[in-house]
């Protein structure tokens, strides 16, 4: 092979092995947050979510259902989501993603599983409410 076309095919492949091996290095992972609407009685659950940039509205979970949302944590490592949520008479609210608690135990997945005593993360370590 002449030295011309070895030039050619090792500029065309170097940069695709570079981005294959450290393209998502730099790239924040995508998280996803599902919430599963674990209260007795059969009641809905009314979930208001949001952060400091994104307000993601009201949604109803019904009995047994379950919501999700998925973002991309921010650079500086401190993204934060909290949720109120309400049902029957009660209205609490919860962070469901904190990144200092949540990046490793969640490994890009945190179900959270609501019961009127507070959120269990993964349905077994539950949390109590903030409010």
């Amino acid at each position: 092979m002449n030295l011309s076309i070895r030039l050619f095919v090792a500029f065309a492949i170097i940069p695709t092995l570079l981005q294959a091996c450290i393209g998502d290095v730099y790239l924040p992972a995508k998280t996803r947050v599902r919430i599963f609407n674990s209260l007795p009685g059969g009641v809905t659950l009314t979930v208001h979510c949001q952060s400091k940039d994104d307000d993601l509205g009201f949604h109803q979970i019904p009995p047994n259902g379950s919501w999700e949302f998925v973002f991309t944590t921010n650079i500086e490592g401190t993204t934060l989501f909290f949720c109120n949520m309400q049902w029957s008479d009660q209205s609490h609210y919860f962070d469901v993603y904190t990144e200092k608690r949540d990046y490793d135990r969640c490994n890009n997945v945190c179900p959270w599983y609501v019961r009127p005593s507070g959120p269990c993360f993964n349905n077994t370590d539950c949390e109590n409410w903030n409010s």
